[in-house]
């Protein structure tokens, strides 16, 4: 009894673990494909190599960490200036408890790494390619669910879905969850 919920145990930190993978690696692609000198839609240029180089003296094998939370931010400021702040989440303003879970395993887990690394444009569309669910993805500030949806993986693909139709497109979406149903 007691290995069989260990193994129950050990089974969900690992599909967690999968999950916040997961999660990095859509950041990591819809942040690089957003950034200003591919889709334009936000003003950064975090994973550039003069980002490396500005950033490597400071945080050394923390720099792609650096660069990672730095994307971020920049893409949270531009969906949260589109959608609202306090009744909304959205890939990169996720519930606290999920938030906090990114953070520990980006700073204590070297889990951009982990989860391949910055990618490169190609990489970064073959990502959103792979895990994207279809959908037809209109310009702006659209609603794919209510929060409770988070607590699926499926949420992840949906979200891939409308990133990866809006840069085919060369359009703007900024997909969210609302906080009540």
């Amino acid at each position: 009894m007691r290995d069989r919920k260990l193994r129950a145990a050990d089974q969900l930190v690992h599909d967690d673990r999968d999950e916040l993978d997961d999660i990095i690696r859509l950041r990591m692609a819809v942040g690089l494909l957003g950034e200003k000198d591919h889709g334009n839609w936000w003003p950064s240029l975090w994973f550039t190599s003069n980002a490396v180089a500005f950033l490597t003296p400071v945080y050394e094998t923390r720099t792609d960490a650096a660069r990672y939370h730095g994307l971020v931010e920049t893409a949270r400021l531009v969906h949260d200036s589109r959608i609202g702040v306090g009744q909304a989440f959205h890939l990169f303003r996720l519930p606290e408890t999920l938030e906090r879970r990114l953070h520990d395993v980006v700073v204590n887990d070297d889990a951009t790494s982990k989860a391949g690394g910055i990618p490169q444009k190609g990489d970064a569309e073959a990502l959103l390619s792979e895990i994207a669910e279809t959908v037809d993805a209109s310009a702006g500030p659209i609603r794919v669910g209510s929060a409770a949806e988070l607590d699926t993986s499926s949420w992840i693909k949906v979200l891939a879905g409308h990133y990866l139709s809006a840069f085919r497109s060369s359009q703007q979406t900024f997909p969210y969850f609302t906080v009540s149903a």
